[in-house]
């Protein structure tokens, strides 16, 4: 009876450090890695395009640079529907100031998409300007205001990673 009061708390005992042992969550799958991997060079990449041409007061690039985006948002499903709206609405801005003003809710989308999905996305973060009360996403570092371009290049601040 001993024996097997004593087998039964070996294994039990057993058990439970087996199971603190495990890890919380599962390792990310292949498909979960290569998705965000996706959404970084699918996504993110464009949208890094338009803010850089809005820092240095190019209109060319943004254009291509939100079709791409939305065409990749729109593969996203209705999670990135709302990204593929803003994206087209960039798409279709003929000046900079309404390509400025449609980068905002562009940006406030891929932020939520980001935080929503919980997208990993290193060496990014989130910046705010205090002169137009909008946040946007650029590479770690220097600030690189998309908002005022060469004018205000460097208002703001960064806020968190992405």
């Amino acid at each position: 009876m001993l024996n097997r009061t004593l087998v039964g708390l070996t294994l039990a005992l057993a058990s439970v450090t087996m199971a603190e042992s495990r890890p919380l969550s599962p390792a990310p799958t292949p498909v979960a890695v290569a998705i965000a991997a996706d959404f970084v060079a699918d996504v993110v990449g464009p949208y890094l395009a338009i803010q850089t041409a809005l820092v240095n007061d190019d209109l060319g690039p943004v254009a291509a640079a939100a079709a791409q985006l939305q065409q990749s948002a729109g593969a996203l499903g209705a999670d990135g529907a709302s990204l593929a709206g803003a994206a087209a609405k960039t798409a279709g801005a003929k000046t900079m100031e309404a390509a400025r003003a449609a980068f905002g809710d562009l940006s406030a989308e891929l932020i939520a998409y980001a935080d929503k999905t919980k997208q990993p996305v290193a060496g990014k973060i989130i910046a705010f300007c205090p002169m137009v009360n909008k946040s946007w996403v650029q590479a770690d570092g220097a600030i690189a205001n998309p908002y005022y371009g060469k004018a205000m290049s460097t208002c703001g601040s960064s806020t968190r990673k992405l």
